[in-house]
């Protein structure tokens, strides 16, 4: 019993680390807007953004996959032999290739620049093969960080991600403000803290790195990891798409409200983004273990239990704090207040693509991950129908609705087809349980807030607190959730 705790234990650590880590690396691209508005004008900030999803869309291709294929064999690997081959293979293959890549971009650089229509912008060109040398470093140096998470080293992990955001920002300084140099300063501050986190990481993980290549292991790597760039591209798709959507359909404007309204579930989607970092190295270690079916089972419990207790307080609490008013400011501007109304259906699609990411254990273990790529090509699918059929009925709601349908759907194709070929016998007396009760507490806040209470902020607050302190003890009291085990979360053993 003592075992089992400790494996819940790591990986809510694992989680809070990377979770630490997303959360200042977030805060820090926010402290950036200032600097970058006062230096630059809109249309260069502009022809940057541009740049820069090329950059988000073309990175797929460089990476083709094997930043979870290199996750999977390393993790698996039983002896330091063959993770040092599997490493030094990866590092030497990406590099090569990389610079295959970047070549060929650098050299069609004018052509690319004339489809996108950046030809108007003097700088475009050099921009565009500034980009290739971020996208050979941005490549190569996330793989010894994808090392340290696959041996769970969370802690070296986040040592590394300070390292590199301190130097981004204090070269975005030196070159803005000091050297006064245009928006390639973004670039040469990413280059350089990408360069110097290489530098860093490759020294912790130096005890494998060695002058050594395997075409076999090679293959296997491609082999495998070739499907997520596909995966990678829909779920892209499927979480960027509704803005182009509701532009066509709708207007800017709707877009705007829709995209402020979004980022106030950056809190929801950080805390998911850290579950995903620390999960998937996680249940690979998970391999060798006889009890692993068990292990997985009550991570899925307990991530309902955390998934469903962060939905209610979100919910719950971020309209009413973004909407109240000191004098005539409040966090939220009037004029984007309609947009609330998403909020609930877009926190729902972030639990839910938790509950996607938890069921990866299956198809990994049975070695059917083409299941994965499957799962979200329907998806794909789906919110592609979804958003056509509902932004003209039900404007932006109808987005975020698409949206949640989404992931929802993925989830429960993926829990099927996966049981499939590798059976986890998931506890859905309690899941249904915790379900329920979360439920029903979801409708009684509603009705007292919305028919009972006049005040909707002070009181409404309070009313939400009180209904998840008596939906957690309700929990508690029918032994759904045991309290040892939440507790034992948050203390050191003696």
């Amino acid at each position: 019993m003592e075992e089992k705790k400790s494996y819940i234990k790591e990986l809510f650590s694992q989680t809070f680390i990377y979770g630490f880590g997303l959360l200042i690396n977030r805060f820090i691209s926010l402290l950036l807007i200032p600097l970058y508005t006062y230096y630059f004008l809109p249309d260069e900030l502009g022809i940057f953004n541009i740049i820069n999803s090329i950059w988000l869309v073309i990175g797929i291709f460089f990476v083709y996959g094997l930043d979870t294929s290199f996750i999977k064999y390393f993790a698996t690997d039983k002896t330091k032999e063959e993770r040092t081959l599997t490493y030094s293979t990866t590092i030497i293959l990406l590099t090569v290739s990389s610079i295959i890549f970047s070549l060929i971009i650098y050299y069609f650089s004018s052509e690319i620049s004339v489809i996108m229509k950046l030809d108007t912008y003097e700088n475009s060109i050099f921009l565009l093969k500034l980009m290739c040398l971020v996208l050979l470093v941005d490549t190569i140096y996330r793989f010894p960080l994808l090392l340290l998470r696959a041996e769970l080293q969370a802690k070296k992990y986040f040592i590394a991600n300070i390292i590199s955001v301190i130097t981004n920002i204090s070269f975005n300084f030196i070159f803005i403000v000091y050297l006064k140099q245009g928006i390639e300063a973004i670039f040469y501050s990413y280059i350089i803290s990408c360069i110097i986190t290489l530098i860093f990481t490759l020294y912790l993980t130096r005890k494998y790195l060695r002058l050594k290549f395997s075409f076999n292991k090679a293959k296997r790597l491609v082999l495998f990891g070739n499907k997520f760039i596909y995966v990678g591209l829909f779920i892209l798709f499927i979480d960027v798409s509704d803005r182009f959507f509701i532009k066509y359909l709708l207007n800017d404007a709707e877009v705007g409200i829709y995209s402020v309204n979004y980022k106030l579930a950056a809190g929801m989607s950080l805390i998911i983004a850290a579950f995903r970092f620390a999960w998937t190295p996680y249940f690979l270690n998970l391999t060798e273990n006889p009890d692993n079916k068990n292990i997985i089972s009550r991570v899925f419990t307990y991530y309902t239990f955390a998934g469903l207790s962060l939905l209610f307080i979100f919910i719950s609490f971020i309209p009413p704090i973004v909407k109240f008013k000191i004098d005539n400011f409040s966090i939220l501007n009037e004029n984007y207040w309609e947009g609330l109304k998403i909020l609930p259906f877009i926190f729902s699609a972030y639990f839910f693509s938790g509950i996607f990411s938890n069921l990866y254990a299956a198809p990994f273990f049975a070695e059917r991950t083409y299941m994965i790529l499957i799962v979200t090509f329907f998806g794909f699918i789906i919110n592609f129908i979804s958003n056509l059929l509902l932004i003209p009925k039900i404007d932006i709601t109808g987005a975020a609705i698409a949206t949640l349908i989404s992931y929802f759907a993925m989830s429960v194709m993926l829990y099927f087809l996966s049981q499939k070929v590798y059976k986890i016998n998931y506890d859905w007396r309690k899941i249904i349980i915790i379900s329920i009760i979360f439920i029903i507490g979801f409708l009684i806040s509603h009705i007292i807030k919305n028919y009972l209470l006049e005040d909707k902020t002070t009181l409404s607050l309070l009313t939400d607190i009180i209904i998840l302190i008596i939906i957690i003890y309700s929990l508690f009291y029918l032994k759904v959730i045991e309290k040892s085990r939440i507790k034992e979360l948050f203390y050191r053993r003696n």
